[in-house]
């Protein structure tokens, strides 16, 4: 899968080539959490973005879009 931002004005969320899948960063304390949503549905979380778009991918490969 490809990520793009989702617009120029939001750095802090990715959205995939299909559009099915979103990445969305949040920071408290310095510390980074990644949610990870198929649709509305969040699918997972993770502390870095690669895992992130790994779950995302995994989950795509089961069939779930």
């Amino acid at each position: 899968m490809k990520w793009k931002l989702k617009d120029k004005l939001n750095d802090r969320c990715i959205v995939s080539d299909c559009g099915q899948y979103r990445i969305s960063k949040f920071t408290c304390g310095g510390i980074d959490l990644f949610l990870i949503y198929h649709g509305s549905d969040e699918i997972g979380s993770a502390e870095n973005g690669n895992k992130a778009r790994r779950i995302a991918e995994k989950h795509k490969a089961q069939g779930a879009a």
